[in-house]
């Protein structure tokens, strides 16, 4: 096992004496249970309510299989309290290094715009630096870097507890210094944990209501709260921001088998903008926090990829043919971490004749 540098502090044990218990209280999801059936049961297109459409909970559900693991026992371990270390260091951070943020927008030396794009590039800095000091994961970055980036609207899929604090840390690798600000559709819920919501409000984060059901099963959006978020992605776009979609709606519990069902917000809202659609996929985080809890922190390999894709030129047909793409494209590598062959990429990219 390599050596690594780890920084230890009060944080990391206090974490560590609570066996884990407050790195699980941040939690970006929450566990699978059991949905009750609702007559306001609606799976809902992030952007337009005519794809409202009613439909049946998610059939498969992860089950805790065997499987070999990357790490020896004692590895696996190690790696569990390096991340528990990391989330308890970035709870105690994160508060302080918005500080100064909060202060120039208080005395008015920063306008709304600024103090949000300001405010996520901090929390950006603070994960990648723990990252770099605390060094749980082997984070694997493949870029697409331009130097004068068009306003675009990004979609990725979502496997894990971690995903966050991974686009968090690996932003300015991913997208490049000269990056456009952006705001992301989050659940809510994740307000109940008082670092999200400091640095998801500082940020501009754009929350929409739905029911607490558990990974694998349909969202149910509150309809106030989704309209809410109409209004706020519109402002958001005419003020600059690129918008960042996560098209699952939820975490997915069972990455292994592909993409859960999709919402065709982001389809309708890059047309709606006149903006390119560009994918970003993630493989390897559910290996080190698994959106199911029976399984959760369990470590059996450290490798996480993180791979931004040029912009799509084609032009979709169909809310369904960009769903057909992005399975094809992220979901593939997020299931496997490796794309499809260059030829069948390819295809997926460029207009056909």
């Amino acid at each position: 096992m390599k050596r690594r540098k780890v920084i230890i502090s009060i944080p990391c044990i206090l974490a560590c004496l609570l066996d884990g218990k407050s790195a699980h209280s941040f939690r970006l999801q929450s566990p699978p249970k059991v949905m009750r059936k609702s007559v306001t049961q609606l799976n809902v297109g992030y952007i337009n309510p005519r794809y409202w459409s009613d439909v049946e909970p998610h059939a498969e559900r992860m089950t805790a299989t065997s499987k070999d693991s990357k790490l020896t026992p004692l590895e696996s371990s190690w790696t569990k309290y390096c991340m528990i270390a990391y989330v308890a260091h970035m709870c105690a951070f994160l508060p302080m290094s918005l500080l100064p943020t909060y202060v120039q927008t208080k005395l008015g030396l920063l306008s709304k715009p600024e103090s949000e794009h300001q405010a996520l590039q901090v929390g950006q800095k603070c994960a990648a630096t723990l990252l770099k000091w605390i060094p749980f994961m082997n984070l694997e970055i493949t870029p697409n870097v331009v130097d004068d980036p068009e306003p675009t609207i990004w979609v990725s899929n979502h496997v894990s507890n971690l995903d966050t604090f991974v686009f968090l840390a690996a932003d300015e690798k991913l997208r490049g210094k000269n990056r456009r600000p952006l705001k992301t559709i989050y659940w809510k819920g994740l307000d109940a944990n008082p670092i999200c919501r400091i640095l998801f409000h500082m940020a501009g984060f754009i929350s929409v209501d739905m029911a607490n059901n558990g990974s694998g099963n349909p969202n149910e959006y509150n309809r106030t709260s989704f309209k809410q978020m109409l209004k706020d992605t519109e402002k958001a776009i005419d003020e600059g921001f690129d918008i960042f979609i996560l098209p699952e709606g939820q975490l997915n519990p069972n990455p292994e088998k592909g993409l859960q069902p999709m919402l065709p917000g982001a389809y309708a809202l890059a047309k709606s903008s006149k903006r390119p659609i560009q994918m970003v996929a993630l493989h390897g985080c559910h290996n080190l926090w698994h959106a199911d809890e029976s399984i959760g922190m369990s470590p059996v390999d450290r490798t996480v990829k993180y791979k931004a894709y040029p912009p799509i030129r084609r032009e979709f047909d169909s809310a369904e043919d960009f769903i057909e793409a992005f399975t094809a494209i992220a979901g593939t590598f997020g299931s496997t971490g490796k794309d499809l062959p260059s030829e069948e990429l390819d295809r997926w990219f460029n207009q056909p004749e």
